[in-house]
């Protein structure tokens, strides 16, 4: 498999992390790094590991001025993006051209399980393969384009590098990003779909399982036109409930994340665990138990009182 992953000084720890999750549960990887300036130090941290359980490790330099014209999320709830997320568009010019498919992973992501049934997909088509995100078709008229499409998580991706290359996809999601500077809100995930809304194989949730899917408000979400529902995502849902106590992959989407305070996301404690297996960040220890108990009640009496909002304010976008 070829795996592409993007980084920045600020977040090797939790690529590194990813990165150990993922060759503890597959093999023959091949390890495509994006970064703009690493240092010698954590480019050494992220190798060392890789080639200790079995992978490959390949550096790849982005070039940094194409990436700084690109805008950059302005909610707070976003501000652990870096520029790094935009590396992922320039993934067919910056590899090898032999390479004609990968694997792209956020690094907020813990594998816990094979790959090979995605990483198998029959790709022929389409340009991208991405998880729908329940109940959020509102954002494809923000970007112009039809809601039967729905949007798509960016943070597990098949490329279809060949399709790329061939239509000029990388170029074609540089100029929409620089021609709707002011209409992004999700960074390159809004880029991706604005682009290639029709051109995305749907995968289950399975392979990308967002906090989202663990949320309060799960089975009330679906896509909604002047208040009715448009979309239910039933076989979504179902397939939800299927994965819901075993993910094959988790994706910690929402803020807080298990690394900082106050997360309580029910498999947590996984990035913990494969912390355990890393050479540099063993010593990582999860919140107490009795302080991870009392922000699940904050939670859940914000989800209420949300709730009661809901029922008062009629809205196509689902309030969580």
């Amino acid at each position: 498999m070829n795996i592409v992953c993007a980084t920045d000084n600020d977040f090797v720890q939790h690529c590194t992390i990813m990165l150990t999750s993922l060759l503890m549960n597959n093999r023959n990887c091949v390890i495509y790094l994006l970064t703009e300036s690493l240092t010698f130090k954590n480019i050494r941290i992220i190798k060392e590991q890789v080639e200790a359980l079995g992978g490959e490790f390949c550096l790849c330099k982005v070039d940094a001025c194409i990436i700084k014209k690109l805008p950059m999320p302005i909610d707070s709830n976003l501000s652990h993006i870096s520029r790094a997320t935009y590396y992922r568009l320039l993934i067919p010019e910056i590899l090898p051209s032999e390479v004609d498919k990968v694997l792209y992973l956020d690094c907020d992501i813990i594998i816990n399980g094979s790959l090979l049934n995605l990483w198998n997909i029959d790709m022929t088509g389409y340009a991208l393969a991405a998880v729908p995100q329940i109940g959020s078709g509102h954002e494809a008229e923000r970007l112009g384009y039809p809601i039967k499409f729905g949007y798509f998580n960016a943070g597990v991706n098949v490329i279809n590098m060949e399709y790329w290359r061939k239509n000029a996809i990388s170029k074609a999601l540089i100029d929409y990003a620089v021609r709707n500077f002011n209409n992004i809100k999700y960074h390159d995930q809004d880029v991706l779909n604005a682009v290639l809304y029709n051109k995305t194989y749907h995968l289950l949730p399975m392979w990308n399982m967002t906090s989202l899917m663990y949320s309060y408000f799960l089975n009330r979400r679906g896509d909604r036109k002047n208040g009715v529902i448009i979309n239910d995502y039933k076989v979504e849902k179902d397939n939800v409930k299927r994965y819901l106590n075993n993910p094959i992959v988790v994706h910690y989407t929402s803020k807080p994340k298990p690394w900082q305070k106050g997360c309580i996301h029910p498999f947590s404690y996984l990035y913990y665990r494969y912390a355990l297996k890393t050479n540099e960040y063993s010593y990582l220890k999860e919140e107490a138990v009795c302080v991870k108990e009392w922000h699940k009640f904050l939670y859940c009496l914000r989800c209420h009182l949300s709730f009661v909002k809901q029922l008062m304010v009629h809205t196509d976008k689902t309030r969580l």
